[in-house]
């Protein structure tokens, strides 16, 4: 018998890669407002409404049918048919079902995306401001995330010359998102044509961040990628979250290049091997159906906007003029001891709950982001608090 011994053996660390993932501000003021009454919530980016009944009908319809099995890898293949027919009617590209992989949620057509191109050592270009889990995936990927600037006075619209100064011998892909979240900013064509020029040159891969695609503003048009990037470079995430109101459905997609297809989806294999039957079903729905649903939505969000702008505008902190998502940013000035000091004060005092704009990147670190996606009266209160708030 071996004898145990006396010297105490030091565990195993955690993961480095996940404890190096920067954590979400989002979900930090998410938690502090639910433990609070009578707050208006203005953190939350998701639609307000109910996802339409024809939807939900022919989920059920689906289910009682028998569509509660695992579908294969890459989604059931009349859905991604059905993505693939979307794409082909707003774009000038003969995308073919085989390029299209069903994932859970948007978050999962980014992540199979970034896992297809990057390896450990490699080099993302991501914007600041943007989304924190495009950080959060790089890092899990072992890939270092390098920030490349959306100016507020530019209209938070990249520079592809400077977007061109970042790109090094390291560098993979560059993560581009319109319309942008946390901005609101729609790209125009010529930049997106740079950008897909810049592609071609350089050899890096683009990454198009397009869940917002349905809900732009001012007559503008929402100008993809895929139009402008050669097709054996470019991944476009899209998703049914929030054009029809599904955001708890979590159900998205990637259109990726064909030589990728394959490889994206083996990725979903260890990690979530399909998306929901019952979801994918209610996608085909979605799809299928009147689009009216996804202008009406448009549409109030528009007006929502338009109500921001109302209410804040006087006060000249506003960063930019949204153009599509459902977010705006706000300065806060320099008198708060940091952005979640200020977004902390503002619930527990005011009784608004918004997120500060550090989590986002550095350049917006004196902002605050909002979301425009609540009822137009609760709207109004929690914008007007938030303006008392800042004249304070």
């Amino acid at each position: 018998m071996t004898a145990v011994s006396s010297k105490l053996i030091r565990p195993r660390q955690f993961s480095r890669r996940a404890d190096a993932m920067p954590g979400s501000a989002i979900r930090e003021i998410m938690a502090l407002a639910a433990t609070r009454a009578d707050v208006i919530h203005l953190e939350v980016g998701e639609p307000d409404f109910g996802t339409p009944e024809h939807i939900i009908t022919a989920a059920f319809a689906a289910v009682r049918a028998g569509a509660t099995k695992y579908t294969g890898n890459a989604g059931r293949p009349q859905l991604r048919e059905r993505i693939a027919a979307r794409v082909r009617e707003r774009t000038r590209q003969s995308v073919v079902a085989d390029r299209v992989i069903v994932t859970v949620g948007a978050i999962g057509a980014l992540y199979t995306a970034l896992m297809s191109v990057l390896d450990a050592g490699d080099e993302v270009l991501i914007p600041d401001p943007g989304w924190p889990n495009y950080e959060a995936i790089a890092v899990l990927a072992g890939a270092r995330p390098v920030r490349y600037p959306l100016a507020a006075h530019n209209g938070f619209v990249p520079d592809p010359d400077e977007i061109s100064s970042r790109i090094g011998a390291r560098t993979k892909a560059v993560l581009l998102n319109s319309p942008g979240n946390p901005t609101g900013a729609v790209f125009p064509a010529e930049i997106v044509a740079a950008m897909g020029a810049l592609a071609e040159r350089t050899g890096v891969h683009i990454v198009s961040d397009e869940i917002y695609e349905d809900i732009v503003f001012d007559g503008r048009q929402h100008v993809s990628f895929l139009d402008h990037t050669p097709t054996d470079r470019v991944f476009v995430i899209g998703g049914a979250s929030k054009s029809y109101a599904m955001t708890g459905w979590r159900l998205g997609w990637l259109i990726c290049p064909r030589a990728a297809a394959t490889l994206a989806s083996k990725l979903q294999e260890p990690v979530v091997s399909c998306a929901p039957s019952p979801s994918q079903a209610a996608a085909e729905a979605a799809l299928a159906g009147t689009q009216a649903v996804v202008e009406a939505g448009r549409c109030l969000f528009e007006r929502r906007r338009d109500l921001f702008l109302e209410v804040l505008g006087p006060t000249g902190t506003i960063a930019a003029r949204p153009g599509g998502a459902f977010y705006g940013l706000v300065h806060i000035g320099d008198e708060a001891e940091s952005a979640l000091a200020f977004a902390k004060h503002l619930l527990v005092e005011g009784g608004v709950a918004v997120v500060p704009g550090d989590t986002f990147g550095a350049s917006t670190a004196r902002m605050v982001r909002l979301a425009f996606t609540i009822d137009d009266a609760d709207l109004r209160t929690g914008l007007e608090r938030l303006r008392a708030f800042l004249r304070r």
